[in-house]
């Protein structure tokens, strides 16, 4: 029969041993959760979200970038754009960009045909949108207001693009005036509308008036652009945000005069990350602690 402290021993290295492995286990998995994308994005802190739309009429397709005024390869935010499109939004690091315009797949050194300066903020969102006439074209930072609208509501704006029209009124049948007289090239305010599927009017002088029908999920909030459609007038509808969270999930690109499903981009939120780092380091300190009673008990 082997002494009794040999036995101790070795059941304290068996106990160390098992420690050991699960808390390789453990960190092996926290190591892959803070090695995907998803989780790396959720803990940056203070991201802003941009995205860009091209929303002049006449204007061939377009390449949008934001390059950091500090330096640094610039950001692809929209890619082969025509007119009506709104790519999807993207985190970039609060500070100074330069945003630049230039024909579709035209290298980067080529002059850009439109540029500005702009700052994004931690936490806002912005859209990065090319507006007014091929005449008198500008790019314009507009701030996206994602604040989440009351329970059973949309929050909408309305953003007209169309030349043909100097100003225009969006109507929801049998509902209310969403925006009056909204001249060509500026944003409205956001208007808040119950939650539904909505046939929109949208009306301007010396025009026919166009309908198009959305659907509009409770909790979001929208931009509806309105764009020239074969002499008439469309309606494009992009969500800005989803869910009571509000966060941005990207613009749609859409048919003249409906609407099609956003493009959409997800990560792991900050909070789901935070319970799989607790958790796990909750798991690792358990796993030293028993075996160390092993430990205690087998001496």
């Amino acid at each position: 029969m082997e002494p009794k402290t040999a036995v101790s021993r070795r059941g304290a290295r068996a106990a160390g041993r098992g420690a050991s492995l699960v808390a390789v286990v453990v960190a092996a998995v926290l190591l892959a959760l803070l090695s995907a994308p998803g989780a790396r994005a959720a803990t940056v802190p203070g991201d802003a979200w941009v995205r860009a739309g091209h929303l002049i009429p006449g204007l061939e397709a377009m390449d949008i970038t934001a390059t950091p005024a500090g330096g640094g390869a610039p950001v692809d935010l929209a890619r082969g754009a025509g007119y009506g499109d709104v790519a999807a939004y993207q985190r970039l690091a609060p500070g100074s960009y330069t945003a630049e315009v230039r024909p579709a797949g035209a290298a980067a050194t080529t002059a850009p045909v439109l540029s500005s300066t702009f700052t994004a903020a931690a936490g806002k969102a912005y859209t990065l949108a090319g507006l007014g006439s091929l005449q008198a074209p500008r790019l314009a930072s507009l701030e996206d207001d994602l604040t989440p609208p009351a329970a059973g509501q949309v929050r909408v704006r309305v953003l007209p693009a169309a030349s043909a029209a100097p100003a225009v009124t969006v109507t929801a049948r049998g509902g209310p005036v969403i925006a009056d007289g909204a001249a060509f090239g500026q944003p409205t305010g956001y208007a808040s509308v119950p939650a539904g599927s909505w046939v929109l009017e949208t009306a301007a002088p010396g025009l026919p008036a166009a309908t198009a029908t959305v659907d509009l999920a409770a909790g979001g909030v929208y931009t509806l652009v309105v764009v020239d459609a074969d002499g008439a007038l469309g309606v494009r509808a992009v969500t800005d945000a989803a869910g009571a969270a509000a966060m941005p999930v990207g613009g749609a690109q859409t048919g003249g005069g409906g609407t099609a499903p956003a493009a959409t981009t997800s990560s792991t939120s900050p909070a789901t990350t935070g319970s799989v780092l607790a958790g796990g380091v909750a798991l690792l300190l358990a796993a030293a602690v028993l075996g160390r009673r092993r430990v205690r008990s087998r001496a």
